[in-house]
């Protein structure tokens, strides 16, 4: 039999045990450790390995066994790893919610430009409109309800009422109309501006509002005005009401638009119906200040026309008068027979003709002021604007 060979205590020494693998060591440290710490061990392992898998790393230990003797060293080694782990995912989710935070307030922004861009488009398009509205001569009620078409058709109202304050100071009803031509109701032809607790009659007194929004219309039973009570019977439940003012503060027309729905047009901000006002006013008095005008302009040239021919049928009859007050004069026979035959008869005739002929340009002068009334005849005004041509004897060419 072979001789088993001896292990001198040098040669052990020379040649150490081989070490068990990593696997086992950490199995063992972690037998030893408390059960809490063991149990927090195992889920620290996972996580630093789900770290790891998730890197695409893998770990470095550099001389690991000098510095894990334990559960006490292995405890803060695991938790190092998982902190350097963490430090890339924690600026990654910094940089992520900064961003997300970021990315809604440009969303936020957005949203205000894009609604900032529809109110302007949406006024662009509603001056435009008024602008165009009145291009003929046309009496205030019709600039005002052409107005109002556009106004309830731009913002998508269903019914407009408008009303004038006529020399009574009250606010008389001009037009009303709806959305598609349907039945009205029946409101009341006018309104007293010292009616107590009417919201649109109350803002009319002062002079600071130029529009009026109110959302609760109400039947009677529930305290609401009569002349809001037609309207909340017929189903409409809000009221937007433009103001118009002159240069003064004045108001001289009300434009009240209707909507079925509640709440319609509070989806307006208050800039923009401040300024939609301000545009109407602006628009519809300069309209109505142009046939104002027109009308100035046409008195004066029909008192133009008219002292013309006045004048030229008193100097012909004063001549005239003149001739027969010396004839007259005269006296004696034979003074009155040499006076006869100086007489110049055809000069006497022509005066009294041009006479005639200034009467006539007087009365078709006036015949055409009758007729303009129904059927004005334009000539170009220097303001770009139009008056009415009255001049029986104006050029035709001049004629729209």
């Amino acid at each position: 039999m072979p001789r088993s060979k001896k292990i001198s205590p040098q040669a052990a020494k020379a040649c150490p045990a081989r070490p068990q693998p990593i696997r086992q060591e950490l199995m063992d440290i972690m037998a030893a450790a408390p059960a809490p710490v063991r149990h927090a061990l195992g889920d620290l392992m996972g996580s630093v390995k789900a770290g790891l898998v998730a890197a695409n790393q893998t770990p470095k230990f550099v001389d690991g066994r000098a510095r894990v003797y334990d559960w006490r060293n292995l405890l803060p080694m695991l938790t190092d790893i998982r902190a350097k782990l963490d430090k890339p995912v924690t600026a990654r989710l910094r940089r992520r919610g900064k961003a997300k935070a970021e990315l809604a307030s440009l969303d936020g922004k957005f949203t205000l430009l894009r609604r900032a861009h529809e109110r302007m488009s949406l006024m662009v398009e509603i001056t435009y409109a008024l602008v165009n509205v009145g291009g003929e001569f046309q009496t205030p009620e019709e600039v005002l309800e052409q107005s109002a078409e556009v106004l309830i058709e731009l913002l998508e109202a269903d019914l407009f009422v408008c009303r004038l304050r006529d020399e009574y100071e009250e606010w008389v009803n001009v037009a009303a109309n709806t959305q598609h031509g349907t039945s009205t109701p029946i409101l009341v032809r006018s309104m007293e501006e010292s009616i107590p607790g009417h919201p649109v009659m109350q803002a009319v007194a002062s002079k600071k509002w130029s529009y009026v929004l109110s959302n609760n219309l109400m039947s009677s039973e529930r305290g609401g005005e009569s002349y809001d009570c037609v309207a909340f019977q017929e189903g409409y439940r809000s009221r937007l009401a433009f103001i118009l003012r002159g240069h003064d503060t004045r108001p001289f027309g009300l434009i009240m638009l209707y909507s079925r729905a509640e709440d319609f047009f509070s989806g307006y901000d208050h800039q923009f119906l401040a300024d939609c006002s301000r545009i109407v006013s602006l628009t519809v008095g300069s309209r109505l200040e142009v046939g104002r005008d027109a009308l100035a302009k046409a008195s004066g040239g029909m008192a133009h026309v008219g002292n013309n021919a006045l004048s030229v049928i008193k100097n012909c009859l004063e001549l005239v008068k003149e001739d027969l007050e010396a004839g007259i004069k005269a006296g004696a026979v034979p003074v009155l027979r040499e006076f006869r035959a100086s007489f110049d008869l055809a000069r006497e005739i022509e005066l009294i003709g041009c006479a005639l002929g200034g009467a006539e340009r007087l009365r078709g002068a006036i015949a055409n002021l009758l007729d303009a009334v129904d059927h004005p005849r334009i000539m170009h005004y220097i303001r770009g604007e139009e008056v009415l041509d009255l001049d029986p004897n104006g050029s035709p060419g001049k004629d729209s």
